[in-house]
């Protein structure tokens, strides 16, 4: 493969201003207190109901002892429950508690309100673009994750 300098530029350019533009380099992901890293746990685990961390591991790409720091802060902060699996005791299911389903929720509303925000001003067609466009970014590296 031959990408020249000008094509890696541009994607290298790309993913700092979206980056810029989401707020994501803030210390603390829409206000929460949380870290990006954090955020995505807590949503992740709130989209699956319950998990175990390797389910967390994959779907995030995440280092297992940096997961296991993140999931004893969550859980220290009442975030998330911890309990053992009735099918395997090595294993622990983590699920929400109250409070954590509670943030899920924030954050979940945040990031669309957030989107919505970032999208207010443009055009119908040029939301559809742009909606098009991330849709065969995503569908074309998700193939070479197949590979």
């Amino acid at each position: 493969m031959n990408l020249n300098d000008n094509i890696i530029a541009d994607i290298r350019q790309f993913n700092r201003s979206y980056t810029n533009i989401l707020g994501l380099l803030d210390k603390h992901v829409l206000n929460t207190g949380y870290s990006f890293t954090d955020a995505r746990v807590i949503l992740e685990i709130g989209f699956l109901e319950q998990c175990i961390a390797n389910n967390l591991v994959e779907n995030l790409d995440i280092d297992r002892s940096y997961m296991s720091r993140i999931i004893t802060k969550l859980s220290k902060d009442g975030l998330i429950n911890k309990e053992f699996s009735t099918l395997d005791n090595r294993t622990s299911l983590i699920r929400l508690t109250p409070k954590g389903i509670t943030l899920f929720n924030q954050l979940n509303e945040k990031s669309d309100e957030q989107i919505v925000k970032l999208l207010q001003g443009l055009s119908q067609k040029e939301i559809k673009e742009i909606h098009a466009s991330m849709l065969l970014i995503q569908k074309t590296l998700d193939r070479l994750e197949e590979l």
